[in-house]
């Protein structure tokens, strides 16, 4: 999967000695969700609960592929439907759907199947995650992102991750007219920032890439390390930045470390 280059022009990474990570390893779960499909609202209002785990950072996805129902997606990117077609490869399936969780990337389970994907969390959170990256704002509102150095054989891609923590849509038209969606941790900004092959790194994002224009009201964000080509998790931490000021927390909305067709009527991607 080709990185996107938004940020690349802003981006200011430097090679430097790694700061101490902070104690802390959440599960990453990624919905990959529609609001073309009337299978995915029971999985948005699960993420909701999930988000409030300390042992988990939860993200939801919109897809574009079910848009031809009748409803445009808003949220919607292509991009999206790409990273959840490289689990797909990368996890050897031949289809992918909504609602669909991938668990810290190794592990996957239809979204509202709440005791397979409590299932996943638990077997991911047993194993050690192999990076504990650290994840604070400057006090000039950089965000600051230290990756240790670990013997690593391999590259793996730093994934840059912003997300609304809360919006909602009044569909009117396809299988969900006449409701209302309300979704949590939607992800709006999805970008490649470095590449990581096991040496110590910090990466200096400034404000004006991180934010994105969201700053007036608040977003969340998270770093995210995996192998080229997507896979098992190495590492992921997550902050929160509040209308007023940075806030941070090993856990949902700030830091911690630790894709689409229905089931039933899959699409081959």
């Amino acid at each position: 999967m080709a990185p996107r280059p938004v940020l690349a022009a802003v981006l200011a990474a430097l090679l430097l000695a790694a700061v101490p990570a902070r104690a802390g390893s959440p599960v990453v779960v990624e919905l990959f969700t529609s609001e073309g499909c009337d299978s995915c609202p029971p999985a948005d209002r699960y993420l909701f609960e999930l988000r409030e785990r300390d042992d988990v950072i939860a993200l939801a996805f919109h897809v574009d592929y079910w848009d031809y129902l009748g409803w445009k997606d808003r949220f919607a990117r292509e991009d999206f439907t790409d990273r959840q077609r490289a689990y797909a490869r990368a996890m050897g399936e031949p289809m992918i759907y909504t609602p669909q969780m991938v668990v810290d990337g190794a592990r996957h389970a239809v979204g509202s199947d709440r005791r397979k994907v409590d299932e996943a969390i638990e077997a991911a959170a047993g194993r050690p995650a192999a990076l504990e990256i650290g994840l604070s704002w400057s006090n000039r509102r950089t965000l600051i992102v230290s990756v240790p150095e670990t013997a690593y054989d391999g590259d793996a891609t730093i994934w840059f991750v912003r997300y609304a923590p809360r919006d909602e849509s009044d569909v009117t038209s396809g299988e969900n007219a006449g409701r209302r969606l309300v979704h949590a941790n939607i992800v709006d900004e999805l970008t490649a920032v470095g590449m990581w092959s096991g040496e110590a790194m910090e990466i200096a994002l400034p404000w004006e890439a991180v934010a994105g224009g969201n700053g007036d009201r608040g977003f969340g964000c998270a770093v995210i390390v995996q192998p080229e080509g997507l896979g098992p998790i190495l590492g992921a931490r997550e902050i929160a930045y509040e209308a007023g000021g940075a806030s941070g927390r090993a856990g949902p909305g700030a830091a911690g470390n630790r894709t689409s067709s229905k089931p039933g009527s899959p699409i081959p991607w």
